[in-house]
């Protein structure tokens, strides 16, 4: 059983008990209550620095400086970094013409991006790698156009951004998804190549929140794994961002294993639902804890139980009672889909 710490007043009974017990008529006449406050004071600290060492090791409830330094031993990348938005933009001008690295361009609403590989123009026209000059998802831009900075020379000013966009910007790793996949590092400690070492390494890529590895996807001795960026405006991965995870998984894998990396269809888990008492704030209740049931539970190859759909929205606060039309059974994902919650048709 845990060892109980006593609280500052029992310490100072117990101390001025033991003064009265030891001396009674000397101690009537002194500074006896004085002493018990402060020696039990002394003591109390000493119980609360053991408590808080005692915490310091284990993950779980350790400190967030002391979980930084838990990634550092247990994990080979440690805490993922922040990383700039990426992608490809068109520009136009006259064949032959450089766009040099380096070359400066911004969006209407003053985020500035780089180039980051210089290109020369063929047939008037050319595709430059560009990355933001801010960390972070604040970077990432779906589309529309760009605008040089400075004019450059046989170069159009605007530039057209590429379908895919400008992605793949995340925040520094935030210090709880730190600590899950240290926990789990420490679960998992074999590192052969199963499923949950494919997974521990595909989260290790930066913008990467949730994966999922596919045993035997085409066959013995190899892996399917798809992921998703929920940092991202669309969780699905662009092209770029898949064969990043691939490169990353080719130097991590063990050379008996193959792995496929692929980005999952889209499940649109679409529902029709009466509520009771039907308000916004009901809704807005019932939508948050149905899309992290999807996100918890509706990975690749999953199940998602109908009674745990009833569930979320038995348990939304605010709801008194519901009639839900659709789904009518359990939702099956398939390997090679990824679950997120569609549309509620209020009825």
């Amino acid at each position: 059983m845990p060892y109980e710490i006593p609280t500052l007043p029992v310490l100072i009974q117990r101390t001025e008990a033991d003064f009265e017990r030891n001396a009674p008529d000397a101690l009537r006449r002194s500074d006896a209550k004085v002493a018990a406050r402060a020696l039990s004071g002394a003591a109390y600290q000493l119980f609360g620095y053991q408590n808080w060492v005692a915490r310091q090791a284990h993950p779980a409830t350790c400190d967030d400086e002391q979980v930084l330094l838990w990634a550092d031993w247990r994990l080979e990348e440690g805490r993922k970094p922040a990383v700039a938005a990426t992608g490809l933009v068109g520009v136009t001008g006259s064949s032959g013409f450089l766009v040099d690295a380096g070359v400066v361009y911004q969006a209407d609403d003053g985020r500035r991006y780089v180039v980051v590989v210089g290109a020369t123009l063929v047939n008037g026209a050319a595709q430059v790698q560009v990355a933001s000059e801010m960390l972070g998802p604040e970077g990432n831009i779906q589309a529309g156009e760009l605008t040089t900075v400075t004019p450059v020379l046989g170069v159009n000013p605007r530039a057209v951004i590429d379908v895919d966009g400008i992605t793949g910007g995340a925040h520094q790793e935030d210090i709880e998804a730190l600590r899950g996949r240290v926990r789990a590092a420490f679960k998992n400690p074999s590192k052969v190549g199963n499923a949950d070492d494919f997974e521990e390494w595909a989260l290790e890529v930066p913008g990467v929140t949730r994966a999922w590895a596919l045993p035997r996807w085409l066959g013995p001795g190899t892996f399917g794994l798809t992921f998703v960026c929920d940092g991202d405006v669309d969780i699905f991965p662009t092209e770029a961002k898949v064969a990043e995870v691939q490169a990353y998984l080719e130097r991590k894998r063990p050379v008996t294993s193959e792995v496929y990396v692929f980005a999952a269809q889209r499940l649109d888990v679409n529902l029709r639902l009466r509520l009771v008492p039907d308000t916004t704030t009901v809704r807005q209740a019932v939508e948050k804890a149905l899309a992290d049931l999807i996100s918890d539970v509706g990975g690749a190859g999953s199940v998602i139980p109908l009674t745990h759909i009833q569930a979320a929205i038995s348990n939304a606060p605010g709801e008194t009672d519901h009639r839900l039309e659709t789904p009518t059974d359990d939702v099956s994902v398939a390997r090679n889909q990824v679950a997120v919650l569609g549309a509620i048709t209020w009825l």
